[in-house]
């Protein structure tokens, strides 16, 4: 993972609130049971992707959370163990 990786993955992780998550924030798509960075906010539902990248996904709100702090150091710890591997996230 680049610097600008991990800047991006630290930059959107927030603790879990109770208000809807903002474009950018780590969530948990407890319907899914997965986690991601929300990318847009479409038709009343939520765009969101992999923290690693890949393919968005829709959710709907109600199923949403933002991420919990050890959520989020999994997160930080994964990109950090890529990056010394050498390899991408």
């Amino acid at each position: 993972m680049t610097d600008d990786n991990r800047e991006r993955v630290e930059a959107h992780t927030t603790p879990a609130s109770t208000e809807a998550p903002a474009i950018g924030t780590l969530v948990v798509d407890e319907a899914r049971k997965r986690l991601g960075v929300v990318m847009d906010d479409v038709g009343g539902r939520l765009q969101i992707r992999p923290p690693s990248g890949g393919r968005e996904w829709d959710a709907d709100p109600v199923h949403v959370r933002s991420a919990r702090e050890d959520e989020i150091l999994r997160v930080r710890v994964a990109a950090t163990a890529a990056m010394v591997q050498g390899r991408s996230l």
